[in-house]
């Protein structure tokens, strides 16, 4: 079957003809319902079950508070740190703290307080199983035996504890609630205390056994390390090494060899002789291409300088000569001897300086060669010692770590050990417990307690409720439960209202719902608007007759001409026009051909409606309907009619609905919403003739109970407020 949809919101104003209407595919009768609309619609069915169940829940959590023994809660305060104070640097033998774990340890030390061991201690401390009154506050049994009593005690202190550390702070609170205030007050100290001296006892043993753990692996630490020593030097001395014997470059502890320290050292004083023998080259190749006179270190020279000043003075002295005598004057050539011996002075001072740069070059390659070879000779030599030091430097390694390990084990102990007598705790006292002045006041949690079982035995009675009362409420229960098409839901009617009232004002939500329904019966069939309509009903007063009434109306305002027969002939209630007084012919009298069709038809009301009653029923109704003159009635009628309503029986426990739908076009069943069980639905349309069954109408419909909702403005009365 074609899904139906119909448009629930469009007005129709009854001042404007309906003939030029255009008929637009239609929507829901109802919008969609969403889950929290589900659960508040079901609790506003089951009102009265949830005000019944909190009602009797309150009033037992009030009874039982009242009549409740005193109780009294003494509350201590420490501090929790994940740090403690260090004495010594880098003393502590605890994991860091890691901010990410600090809500981790805050409940560690809650779980810490509220465990066995603490218990145990407090009753240890507190001596409460030898207290006849302490036994008393806390509920235990003093005449049980002494084992009893102690298990007894150890549970009760470990029930009645609450350990509590707010957001935002390290202080925690320690409370403990017992029918003595003095009690809750030294219990609630006693385990203050004993959380801090079990801190203090943890750290104590884990220095100890850090203590211990460290001795013996310094023990063994120095054993290998002795061990590792003496096979290094065996293997020293096996492989006439050097290394071992000389500090290693630069006083680095590790060993060095005495072969590659020299090899080190002559290599150096080569680079140094091949630097100055390259100068000392450099300096001949530039001096032996200058003229010696010419050289700085020629022109520079003490004796050269005085010898080139006298010869100065000579040719001064030879030049005055020569003005006054000729070159064969004895006086001249004195002055030319002199100066010539000066000139061979002079050179060959020059040429001493010139060979001097050459013997130094000499001398420097010559030093160059033989430290060369001295460096070749400790080459070889280091060579062949490093090939025997292969496994003497494995054995170096071995030692080098057997001694830092055992240098960090040394030192961690000696740290351990200056701080194991300066233990400090992560928890510290703040407030003491002081017994409290008041009772514990519990009307609040008890009310709030009783509250909740209230609304949890409202939730289980309601939620039966509702899974055994699965009735239809909306188009989509219909749809879905159903199977059937909605062609629209119809609002209820306040108690108040008359329904022939709201059916006649048509601004009403009822008279806007049936407009609509109306316009959807248009598009109900592939030919348009059927020409013979039953409409029916699981069982009675479901509004049949109501919609059968409002549906001819709007029909009529669009202008179509409409025939309302009334075929509960069971009832034969009749739907009589208001100026007759005797009862006319109905339909039954048409069905047993005691009348005509137009005898039968009333003349139209107000709204344009004609009706047929039902007559005065003689015989059996299913022997009328049975009867061959049912469609020729019904063909009679639509001589004067586009359409033939029928407003039926109910379908269960009669025939007679399902002997009118074999005689009509198409049926359209009647749902009162929140009422009728979806079984009922399946069963009675099991019973109708499936082909011409076009959909269903919800009537009664309660949005609230639905749990729907429509927005900011009323579903059915759209633009009504312009």
């Amino acid at each position: 079957m074609n899904r139906l949809i119909t448009t629930s919101n469009q007005a129709i104003v009854p001042s404007r003809p309906f003939a030029d209407l255009e008929l637009l595919s239609t929507g829901r009768g109802a919008p969609l319902r969403t889950g929290l609309e589900e659960m508040l619609a079901a609790a506003y069915r089951q009102r009265f079950v949830i005000l019944a169940a909190l009602a009797f829940a309150l009033a037992v959590g009030a009874f039982l508070a009242l009549t409740a023994t005193p109780r009294y809660t003494a509350v201590a305060s420490v501090q929790v740190d994940e740090q403690t104070p260090q004495v010594f640097a880098q003393n502590s033998l605890e994991p860091a703290a890691d901010p990410k774990n600090a809500e981790r340890f805050l409940q560690t030390q809650i779980d810490l307080a509220q465990s066995r061991t603490i218990a145990e201690a407090v009753a240890a401390n507190t001596q409460l199983a030898r207290s006849p009154d302490s036994l008393k506050a806390l509920g235990v049994d003093p005449a049980a035996d002494p084992d009893t009593v102690e298990r007894q005690v150890i549970a009760k202190l470990q029930d009645g504890i609450q350990v509590a550390i707010g957001l935002n702070t390290r202080v925690a609170r320690i409370s403990f609630t017992s029918s003595d205030r003095d009690v809750s007050a030294r219990i609630a100290n006693a385990f203050a205390n004993s959380l801090i001296a079990a801190n203090l006892q943890r750290k104590n043993q884990t220095s100890a056994r850090a203590k211990q753990y460290l001795q013996q692996q310094l023990g063994e630490a120095k054993k290998r390390l002795e061990g590792s020593e003496r096979k290094m030097l065996a293997y020293a001395r096996s492989a006439d090494l050097t290394t071992g014997l000389v500090d290693g470059a630069g006083g680095s502890a590790t060993p060095g060899s005495m072969r590659a320290q020299q090899l080190g050292l002559m290599t150096a004083s080569l680079a140094q002789a091949t630097a100055r023998r390259i100068d000392a080259q450099q300096q001949w190749a530039q001096v032996s291409r200058t003229d010696p006179l010419t050289l700085p270190e020629v022109q520079g020279n003490k004796a050269v300088q005085d010898l080139v000043a006298q010869r100065a003075q000579l040719q001064a002295a030879l030049q005055e000569e020569r003005q006054r005598h000729t070159d064969e004057h004895p006086g001249v050539q004195g002055a030319v001897a002199k100066i010539a011996e000066l000139n061979g002075q002079i050179g060959g001072f020059a040429s001493r300086i010139k060979a001097s740069f050459r013997g130094e070059y000499i001398a420097a390659a010559q030093q160059e060669r033989q430290i060369a070879g001295t460096v070749a000779g400790l080459r070889g030599a280091t060579m062949s010692e490093r090939e025997r030091g292969v496994g003497f430097n494995s054995l170096a390694r071995e030692v080098e770590t057997n001694k830092a390990f055992y240098d960090g084990l040394l030192q961690r102990y000696k740290e351990v050990a200056a701080a194991a007598g300066a233990a400090a705790a992560n928890i510290s006292l703040v407030d003491p417990a002081w017994p409290p002045i008041a009772a514990d006041s519990t009307l609040g949690r008890d009310l709030a307690l009783a509250g909740v079982s209230g609304l949890l035995i409202a939730l289980v009675v309601g939620g039966a409720r509702e899974r055994m009362h699965n009735v239809v409420r909306t188009t989509d229960d219909l749809e879905q439960s159903v199977h059937l098409a909605s062609l629209g839901c119809v609002p209820r009617i306040p108690r108040n209202g008359p329904t022939a009232a709201a059916l006649q004002n048509p601004d009403s939500a009822p008279a806007e719902a049936y407009h609509s329904i109306a316009v959807s019966l248009q598009q109900a069939t592939p030919a348009g608007l059927p020409k013979t309509l039953l409409i029916t009903s699981s069982t009675s007063s479901e509004g049949k007759s109501t919609s059968a009434l409002g549906i001819a109306r709007s029909l009529a305002a669009m202008g179509k001409r409409v025939i309302v027969v009334d075929a509960d002939l069971r009832r034969a209630r009749g739907m009589r026009s208001a100026n007759d007084e005797d009862a006319p012919p109905g339909f039954s009298d048409l069905l047993a051909g005691w009348t005509t069709a137009r005898d039968a038809v009333q003349a139209a009301d107000q709204a344009g409606v004609s009706i047929v009653p039902a007559g005065e029923v003689t015989t059996s109704p299913v022997h009328l309907l049975s009867a061959d003159h049912m469609q020729q009635a019904f063909e009679e009628l639509l001589q004067d009619c586009d359409i033939v309503i029928v407003d039926g029986p109910p379908i269960m426990g009669l025939a007679d609905a399902v002997l009118l739908a074999r005689n009509v076009e198409a049926v359209l069943v009647v749902v009162e919403a929140n009422r009728t069980l979806t079984t009922e639905i399946d069963v009675a349309i099991s019973r109708l003739p499936q082909s011409n069954i076009i959909g269903a109408v919800i009537t009664k419909f309660d949005a609230k109970s639905a749990g729907v909702r429509y927005g900011g403005y009323n579903y059915y009365t759209y633009g009504q407020a312009s």
